[in-house]
């Protein structure tokens, strides 16, 4: 019988190691050592940078690492625009050192928007330091922005928003000491000039209302401050796009401060 020649090309092999001479006393090779994956690097909540020019600084809420990307993507452009304001005060060289700070907070999380807000302060010398109040929109589905007109249907008309929001200013002024009356200098602000976040509704995991924030100059002086005014559901839930009609429902579960004092404010630097 002949042996097929595919079998012989398999077997010779064996037959190579079996007629090998062992080395006496020898020992099996020592296996190399295991490589672990190294899990990759967490991106930080913080960033802290002072120097003789300028101090910096940035705190993301715990809350915001559960969405990877848009943490990544905070801490990134937010980091580079601190290091870029420290080395512009590098270059100008202060008397006094400047100052700039940026905190972030989730305002609602109403799937599959997050709604984040943004607290900054910043300080070059002047009079006294800026400071204000930021909102940002995330689809969490799509990790995505989305742009604040993207939640009413297009075209919609934004009047009873803004109607409710000058109401809830002069509401606010007649209630803080100080505050000097709408007029034509100060004025309410209109669609255009409002930023607003999510405000958490009454019933769970749904958004109930929007949260409209108004920084100094805006409606009044300086000295008066800022203002948050809450629009609640039932005022613009006609206007609602489709596409994001679902994440909302209910009534908020908080309406503000009556002076209108924001209900987030800046965290202290340690």
């Amino acid at each position: 019988m002949n042996v097929s020649k595919s079998l012989v090309l398999a077997v010779a092999p064996l037959l190579l190691l079996a007629c090998s001479p062992k080395e006496d006393g020898g020992s099996p090779a020592p296996a190399g050592p295991v490589k672990s994956e190294t899990a990759a690097p967490k991106t930080p909540l913080e960033f802290d940078q002072a120097n003789a020019a300028a101090k910096v600084r940035l705190k993301l809420a715990d809350e915001i690492a559960r969405f990877p990307v848009l943490h990544s993507r905070l801490y990134d452009d937010e980091t580079a625009g601190l290091k870029k304001f420290a080395d512009e005060a590098a270059a100008q060289n202060p008397s006094r050192p400047y100052e700039s700070q940026a905190q972030w907070t989730l305002a609602a999380a109403a799937a599959p928007l997050v709604s984040l807000r943004r607290e900054f302060f910043d300080y070059t010398g002047g009079a006294h330091p800026n400071h204000g109040s930021a909102g940002l929109l995330w689809n969490s589905a799509t990790d995505k922005e989305v742009q604040p007109a993207e939640i009413f249907r297009a075209g919609a008309d934004m009047t009873p928003i803004q109607n409710a929001v000058c109401e809830g200013v002069k509401s606010a002024k007649a209630r803080r000491e100080g505050s000097v009356p709408l007029s034509d200098m100060w004025k309410c602000p209109t669609w255009d000039e409002i930023t607003w976040v999510l405000v958490p509704s009454k019933t769970p995991d749904k958004a109930g209302g929007l949260a409209v924030l108004i920084g100094p100059y805006v409606v009044g002086p300086y000295a008066e401050g800022d203002y948050e005014v809450v629009v609640p559901l039932s005022i613009f839930q006609p206007l609602l796009a489709p596409a994001y009609a679902s994440a909302f429902a209910g009534e908020p579960a908080r309406l503000g401060n009556a002076d209108g004092t924001p209900t987030v404010r800046m965290q202290a630097t340690s």
